[in-house]
């Protein structure tokens, strides 16, 4: 199990749905913005201006919402690539441990269960200093893991916020 969570190839996979949900939703705003202005030529009164009223508010519904879905989907594929490159020095860093006789449990370096040879006190201050280095390192991975997860659910908010205020709009009338 890695220390960094998340599934990489999932996150793309939503990321590339997400994409195609933009694109499908941004390809109505136009046609229907036209469908709009072709109604209004021929057919005049109050049930006329308020469907194009309507419909108007529709099509600017759709192209709201299709913007805010191609970020998500972007922002979505962004932290997916990072996801990617975070897993792979979170590996690099467990393959050095044990090359130096220690391994990552539980989010900490530490020394391998076990004997590990003859009692060498320059062998165990070069382990302990490696510990201490790939800690390090491992912290920063962790670290960059949860700022850019943060991130990512700030936007995601403000997508659910923004999207949830057209919905509101569009029920109101």
């Amino acid at each position: 199990m890695s220390v960094v969570p998340g599934d990489a190839a999932s996150l793309s996979a939503c990321a590339g749905t997400v994409g195609s949900v933009a694109a499908a939703v941004g390809g109505l705003s136009d046609p229907l913005a036209g469908a709009v202005r072709e109604l209004s030529g021929g057919w005049s009164g109050r049930t006329s201006a308020t469907t194009r009223r309507r419909a108007e508010a529709l099509a600017a519904a759709a192209g709201t919402t299709a913007t805010a879905l191609e970020r998500v989907g972007v922002v979505l594929q962004d932290h997916a690539t990072d996801l990617a490159e975070l897993h792979a020095r979170a590996r690099r860093v467990e393959e050095r441990a044990g090359a130096a006789g220690l391994e990552v449990r539980h989010g900490r370096v530490v020394p391998r269960y076990g004997i590990a040879g003859e009692a060498d006190a320059a062998g165990d201050r070069h382990r302990d200093d490696a510990a201490v280095a790939l800690q390090e390192e491992l912290d920063a991975i962790t670290a960059r893991h949860a700022r850019r997860r943060d991130w990512l659910l700030g936007v995601l908010r403000a997508s659910t916020d923004e999207l949830a205020a057209v919905s509101h709009a569009l029920r109101r009338g």
